[in-house]
């Protein structure tokens, strides 16, 4: 039974299509559109798609970087009477059973926050997605060739990261040296695979705040942040493990920020985060022994929606 108790947001900057797919499994009457895009043509469209659906739908200020419109959506939830929330990046997709899951867990003693850990991830079964090397592997400089001679446009930039390519190295092993120690170590499959934050309660959202100014891992530090908390006590914070539940997936072909700069070989990103991670994490107290409590529930689960069959 659905009520007032949990809201859905989808946040979105993009993506038409994928935009129109959550529908499949959201509800309507409790679910709202955030649109934070420097896109006004994309704005309007959203907004009169989603007039003409009855959706809550509301246009917030952009600046460019997710941690802008992932704040957009903690100020809507805390401006409403809602108790809980779930968001949703537009470019993914949120399961029936997760719509069933999370709201049942609104119901049921909900924790402050819930991860999302050991990822889902749906390819389409492609079986190469494009992916640039790094810089500093032997391939690069094929590649960089094979770029160039179709996209002259990427030369600069493709050269640069060549030219530097020691310097994107160091950052980019300190960068992974930060996630085997801070990222979930005895709650993930893998150091860098991304755990989620996925379900909040009121205190929760009003306790946190994504950075603005980071193009990439505004959401990683605020993992981070919140599970520093846990482990002192400030808030509950529990996990779902979703190689098994399968209630959110992470859509590869059509790929956000961080995907993207893997295909166009961008690692500008890398140390303005690592800076972010090094001055917050002085404050993190969370030991390798520290594990969440998983959620256990009692509900069917019901068959999962292959997002192929969505796409065509």
């Amino acid at each position: 039974m659905q009520d007032a108790t949990l809201r859905f947001y989808v946040l979105t900057s993009r993506n038409f299509k994928c935009l129109k797919r959550h529908f499949v499994s959201l509800p309507k009457q409790h679910t709202t559109v955030i649109i934070n895009t420097l896109d006004k043509e994309y704005e309007s469209l959203v907004q009169d798609w989603c007039f003409r659906e009855k959706i809550n739908c509301v246009a917030t200020e952009s600046n460019g970087k997710p941690g802008k419109g992932k704040n957009a959506v903690l100020d809507h939830f805390l401006d409403s009477d809602y108790d809980y929330m779930v968001q949703i990046d537009g470019d993914d997709f949120l399961q029936p059973h997760g719509v069933n899951l999370y709201t049942w867990v609104a119901h049921n003693d909900a924790p402050d926050g819930i991860q999302i850990v050991y990822s889902y991830t749906w390819d389409g079964g492609l079986k190469d997605l494009g992916y640039a090397p790094f810089p500093w592997d032997d391939e690069f400089v094929d590649y960089m060739q094979q770029r160039i001679e179709k996209h002259p446009e990427t030369r600069a930039h493709l050269e640069y990261m060549y030219q530097n390519k020691a310097k994107y190295e160091a950052l980019y092993i300190t960068h992974t040296q930060q996630n085997a120690k801070w990222n979930y170590p005895r709650d993930s499959i893998h150091y860098m695979d991304c755990a989620r934050l996925i379900f909040y309660s009121r205190k929760l959202a009003s306790a946190v705040r994504f950075r603005e100014d980071l193009l990439i891992g505004e959401d990683s530090l605020v993992n981070y942040q919140v599970r520093d908390m846990a482990v002192k006590g400030q808030i509950k914070l529990s996990k779902v493990k979703d190689k098994i539940e399968k209630t959110y997936w992470y859509d590869l072909t059509n790929s956000g920020i961080v995907k993207r700069s893997q295909k166009e070989a961008d690692w500008e990103w890398l140390e303005a985060l690592n800076n972010a991670v090094e001055e917050e994490s002085k404050n993190w107290t969370v030991s390798e022994g520290f594990i969440l409590e998983q959620i256990t529930h009692d509900i069917q689960v019901v068959q999962h929606i292959d997002l192929g069959d969505l796409n065509e």
